[in-house]
């Protein structure tokens, strides 16, 4: 007969692995809520995925995400992280990262705020270690992952200074993705190579470099995408030439 804890850990193994994405860059407006917004446009038919705000500044994502608002079952939520001191606080981000893996859902994206995302290092080499981390992913029964955006012009190096820090201390506990922002590195694709060599650098395990956001604000389409974009609007918002583009768009990420 089996034990209570044997039964217990067959339990465990049963459940559906929950898929937590982390959208994060301490450098603001380099274009985490974007990401954020493509991936649930993506998702936008799939009951499974629930996307959170957790940017305690700008909240772009309450904006973008309009188009989950709403729905039954929920797809949307937003959730504070940080303390009356505006920390980060520890005790908040497991309580959360909890009661969302309690909700029936598959995967969850995360829009950290630059507040949040500029205090990630220092929570991760501070207040405890990266490998505890890990333990709270396992306890969850969960695969944590995280997306680095990156934006060019004068973004560039704080972004790639940010990157670094967190391939540093992440050291391949945690699958890591390059999320570039390309409309950013216009004039200058030589960046992109850069990231793409930093990528292959096997001691900063980069598991995918994806590019995203080829908005051309000089074009007409483009600038209706956008202004779409910031109203919150769904797929069903893009016109022929409109949603060819957002199509190509969501094929990246």
């Amino acid at each position: 007969m089996a034990s209570p804890a044997t039964d217990f850990i067959k339990t465990q193994m049963n459940k559906t692995m929950k898929q937590f994405q982390f959208n994060i860059q301490a450098k603001g407006g380099a274009g985490k809520s974007m990401l954020t917004y493509l991936q649930a446009l993506k998702q936008q038919d799939n009951d499974r995925y629930y996307f959170v705000d957790f940017d305690s500044s700008v909240k772009s994502s309450c904006q973008q995400l309009k188009f989950l608002q709403g729905k039954t079952p929920s797809r949307f939520a937003t959730m504070s992280l940080l303390d009356q001191r505006e920390k980060l606080d520890r005790q908040l981000l497991f309580e959360n990262l909890f009661e969302l893996s309690q909700k029936d859902y598959d995967c969850f994206y995360l829009d950290f705020g630059a507040p949040e995302s500029d205090q990630l290092p220092s929570l991760f080499s501070k207040d405890y270690t990266i490998g505890e981390f890990k333990a709270v992913q396992d306890e969850l029964n969960a695969k944590f992952t995280f997306n680095v955006v990156i934006a060019g012009g004068s973004a560039y190096e704080p972004c790639t200074f940010y990157l670094q820090k967190i391939a540093l201390l992440n050291k391949g506990l945690f699958e890591l993705n390059i999320y570039i922002n390309e409309n950013t590195f216009a004039g200058t694709p030589g960046l992109i190579g850069e990231l793409m060599a930093f990528r292959s650098d096997d001691a900063n395990h980069i598991n995918a470099v994806n590019l995203y956001g080829d908005f051309d604000i000089t074009t007409a389409p483009h600038r209706s995408i956008l202004q779409k974009i910031s109203e919150g609007q769904g797929l069903e918002a893009y016109q022929f030439i409109e949603k060819i583009k957002m199509q190509k768009e969501l094929s990246k990420i």
